[in-house]
């Protein structure tokens, strides 16, 4: 069967080539690449210290149980990701509705029914998928951690529920990017015990040091670091097999010899789409919410830390006594210390307080990691969703902050968004998951290309702009029609309601065709016609009774001798 996604089908492989494979050198790059990322290694910490502790894992760390909030003493930030994860997640990639749909790059095959067809039932199989996999877990997961700059998140096919999603936290992988700054190198680190190696990688695959431990009983005390790299296979010899993919994926564990290696295989596809919020350079990584708020979340931090040591000090203010009195005054709250007061009752000391300025303060540095998180906007966006508000009221309220944010959507849904459903797709046309095509539709699709449609509320509130506008333009045609009713003419509105359900995400079995709503206009106005002639031919059938009677009278006045009906008939006097 041949593929309706001639751009997810297998690329052509290259000319022959005899070159070996350098694992060497291979090894000698990654490494180079954890490296190069050292740098923001360190920002990523200072993140994690002051905004997002419970992310992240650096330098081999072993113990998750682990807390990193010694440096926190409000979690605004950590509340403003959760926002924000949730917001790109439900305005996204929303589990309760569709978010994206198929069509074709061809608008007259788009138009043709029969392809929609196809289209729809691929695509909700696509949805099925999704739902019966861990995507949405793990995609919420990804959201998480995009606030660092960026997230991958791989996917590989499963046995079970076809396909299998799986995140990776900061601080355990390194990336590269080619020419045009697409991630094309993802490069991992990470722990397995010897009885975990052997069942993932075989008996035979291991290193001698692997298998005598295993052989030793020693299999679950012995922990190595294994490191994976999936690249560009730049030494495709022509051959088939999985190590002549388009793209390599080579495991060895570390410290093993140059060629040593625990598996050399390969992906037809990127498998590791990376969700990036901000990008300036050709080095792969990003810079997120979390870099924007972090001068404000140290800021505010120590304005916390001042907040409190002021109550402290207006609670318990140091005290200047003499020395026969310590130890017989009571600074507890409700303490009482027995002195002569003349019979008054009254404190010690008076405890003054007025935290205002400092109040206003955090208020005001808590509203601007809001802004950096985009969580005021997340926030409108779900009123939005839930009907609290129309579209149209979200984008006249936040049309600013959608321009802002419309890059970063873009950038998701080009580099994130659009390879997991080609990939996902592919790997499930491979497997032969999706129902046959008819052999003559099949030929007629050879060749075209699908365009993936974001139908999901955030990519709709990117497109209500253009949808405003046509409502706009025939409301001002409406008010001029009341003077030429002609100037309706200046709108189609075939093309109007085509445009505006496919934007508004309108399933395409619901929207009529061209060729089909034609039709149907054909068949009425012929339907029409037939009306209007039976009802000419039904007025003619009861006239005609009449029309008899009327013949007769004046037949008859004129044989009585009328001389105007005789005139009128044409008889002689």
């Amino acid at each position: 069967m041949s593929t309706i996604l001639s751009s997810l089908a297998r690329q052509p492989t290259e000319k022959p080539v005899t070159k070996p494979k350098d694992y060497k050198k291979i090894k000698a790059k990654f490494n180079q690449m954890f490296t190069n990322r050292q740098k923001y290694v360190e920002k990523w910490k200072m993140i994690r210290d002051y905004q997002l502790p419970f992310l992240g894992v650096f330098d081999g760390e072993q113990d998750q149980s682990k807390l990193y909030t010694d440096k926190i003493l409000t979690g605004i930030a950590w509340e403003s990701c959760q926002i924000f994860a949730s917001g790109v997640m439900s305005g996204m990639t929303p589990p309760s509705r569709k978010w994206f749909k198929l069509t074709m790059e061809n608008t007259d095959m788009a138009a043709n029914s029969e392809v929609a067809k196809v289209l729809d039932e691929r695509e909700e199989i696509l949805y099925a998928v999704f739902a019966k996999s861990n995507f949405y877990n793990v995609v919420h997961q990804v959201y998480m951690e995009l606030p660092f700059g960026q997230a991958p998140m791989s996917i590989m096919p499963d046995g079970k529920v076809g396909v299998r999603f799986t995140s990776y936290p900061i601080g355990t992988y390194a990336l590269e990017c080619n020419a045009n700054g697409e991630v094309n190198t993802f490069g991992r680190k990470y722990n397995m015990t010897c009885d975990q190696l052997v069942e993932e990688f075989g008996y035979d695959n291991c290193t001698e040091k692997i298998k005598n431990a295993y052989d030793d009983g020693k299999g679950n005390a012995t922990v190595y670091t294994v490191c994976w790299l999936v690249c560009e296979n730049k030494d495709r010899n022509g051959k088939l097999g999985n190590k002549n993919m388009p793209y390599s994926s080579i495991y060895w564990v570390e410290g093993s010899r140059d060629d040593e290696i625990l598996r050399h295989s390969g992906y037809e596809e990127w498998p590791i789409p990376i969700a990036r919020h901000t990008t300036h350079d050709l080095n792969g990584y990003g810079k997120g919410s979390a870099w924007f708020a972090q001068s404000d979340a140290m800021m505010l931090q120590k304005l916390e830390l001042d907040r409190l040591t002021a109550i402290e000090l207006g609670v318990k203010p140091p005290m200047a006594v003499t020395s026969d009195v310590i130890g017989s005054v009571s600074l507890f709250p409700g303490g009482i210390t027995e002195v002569d007061t003349g019979g008054k009752v009254e404190p010690i000391f008076n405890v003054g307080i007025n935290l205002d300025w400092i109040m206003q303060q955090i208020i005001e540095v808590k509203d601007s990691i809001k802004r950096a998180y985009s969580a005021d906007l997340f926030l409108m966006l779900d009123n939005m969703d839930n009907g609290q508000m129309t579209a149209r009221e979200v984008m006249e309220r936040t049309q600013e902050k959608l321009q802002q944010l419309g890059p970063v959507v873009e950038r998701l849904l080009s580099e994130f968004l659009n390879p997991i459903i080609e990939r996902t797709y592919a790997i499930l046309d491979r497997a032969g998951v999706f129902p046959p095509i008819d052999e003559a539709l099949a030929e007629e699709l050879n060749g075209q290309d699908v365009k993936i449609e974001y139908i999901s509320p955030l990519a709709q509130a990117q497109k209500v702009s253009s949808l405003t506008s046509i409502e706009q333009y025939f409301a001002f045609l409406m008010s001029l029609a009341q003077g030429n009713p002609n100037i309706l003419q200046k709108f189609n509105f075939e093309e109007a309601a085509d445009y505006y359900g496919v934007n508004l995400g309108v399933p395409a079995k619901v929207i009529v065709s061209n060729d089909e709503y034609q039709a149907k206009m054909e068949e009425q106005q012929q339907a029409q016609q037939e009306q209007e002639e039976q009802a000419q031919m039904m007025q003619a059938a009861q006239l005609a009774p009449q029309m008899a009677s009327a013949a007769k009278q004046a037949t008859d006045a004129a044989n009585d001798g009328n001389p105007v009906m005789q005139q009128l008939m044409g008889m002689g006097y």
